[in-house]
C-alpha cells in the first residue's frame, strides 16, 4: 500500500496535500514568516551577504565547468517554466523564461540532473537546498513584478551566460532600504530575500544563462522545524507533484525522439 492510501484510509491530513502553490502560501504565509524572522540566524535584508554562506564560493570558483554543463543543453531543449508549472501562473507568462529543474523539494530530476554531473554533485553540498536549476532568459524576455512563497526562502544566482550589454539584462529587488538594479556579471552571484518584490528584463538580443538556487534561511528553533514541517507539505502538494509529472512527460517525450531510427545515406 502507498504511503497515501495508509493516510487516506485512516483519516489523516497531510498539510498542504493536492493544494496549489498560491492556496499554500495564502494560508499559512503571515504566521510562518513572523516566527521564521524572530529566529532567523542573518539580517532582514533584501541582498544578503554572502559570507553567511561557505558554499558560494565553491560554486563561484567552478562556475565555468557550471557553465559548460548548462550550455550544452540546447535551448530549445529546456521548458518554459509556464509549460511544465501551471502555478507560475502570469509571471510565467513569457515562454522566453527557461527552467532546466536539475533536483527540487528532495526529488532529483531524473534525466536532467544527470545530464550536468559536476552541477549535480555541487549542489548535493548545498546546506539547505530546496531547487536547483538552470535557469534561461531568451531575448527579449521579461518576467513581471513578484515574491516569493515565504521568507523562510532564499534565491540565489550565480551568472554563467551574460548578454555583451549586460546593464540591459538586469533584476530589480525591492528592499526596505530602497531598489537594488542588479545587472548579472559572469562568474558572480548574489543572494536576495525571495519575499522582496522582484522583476527582470533581458532587453538584449542575446539569451541569458544562470544557476538558480532556493534555499532555506538557516533559522534556529522553532522556525526550523516549522519550515521542514512546510517543506514536507509543499513536496507532496500539487505544485510540486505537477511540476514532477511534466518534467518526466518531457523527458519521455525526448527519449523517444533521440531513439528514433534515421533513414540510411
Amino acid at each position: 500500500m502507498k504511503w497515501n492510501d495508509t493516510v487516506n484510509a485512516r483519516g489523516w491530513k497531510i498539510p498542504f496535500a493536492g493544494k496549489s502553490l498560491f492556496q499554500i502560501g495564502k494560508e499559512l504565509r503571515p504566521k510562518i514568516d513572523r516566527i521564521i524572522l524572530r529566529d532567523s540566524l542573518i539580517p532582514d535584508t533584501a541582498l544578503i551577504d554572502k559570507s553567511h554562506f561557505p558554499w558560494i564560493a565553491v560554486l563561484e570558483q567552478r562556475w565555468r565547468e557550471i557553465r559548460e554543463e548548462a550550455i550544452q543543453i540546447r535551448t530549445e531543449d529546456i521548458p518554459s517554466l509556464g509549460d511544465i508549472s501551471f502555478d507560475h501562473g502570469r509571471i510565467a507568462a513569457d515562454r522566453r523564461w527557461k527552467s532546466l529543474f536539475l533536483k527540487g523539494y528532495g526529488y532529483r530530476m531524473g534525466n536532467n540532473y544527470t545530464r550536468a554531473p559536476v552541477t549535480a554533485a555541487l549542489i548535493d553540498k548545498v546546506p539547505g537546498l530546496v531547487t536547483a536549476s538552470f535557469s534561461v532568459m531568451e531575448a527579449g524576455g521579461h518576467i513581471p513584478r513578484h515574491w516569493g512563497m515565504t521568507k523562510g526562502m532564499l534565491t540565489y544566482h550565480l551568472a554563467l551566460k551574460v548578454p555583451a550589454e549586460r546593464e540591459k539584462c538586469r533584476i530589480h529587488i525591492e528592499g526596505a532600504d530602497g531598489l537594488h538594479v542588479v545587472a548579472w556579471e559572469e562568474g558572480r552571484s548574489f543572494i536576495f530575500d525571495d519575499m522582496c518584490n522582484h522583476e527582470v528584463w533581458n532587453d538584449t538580443d542575446e539569451d541569458r544563462y544562470i544557476l538558480l538556487i532556493q534555499i532555506k534561511r538557516p533559522c534556529r528553533g522553532t522556525a526550523n522545524w516549522i519550515q521542514n514541517l512546510f517543506l514536507f507539505g509543499v513536496r507532496h502538494s500539487r505544485f510540486v507533484q505537477d511540476i514532477r509529472r511534466n518534467i518526466e512527460r518531457d523527458g519521455r517525450k525526448a527519449r523517444t525522439i533521440d531513439h528514433r531510427p534515421t533513414a540510411n545515406a
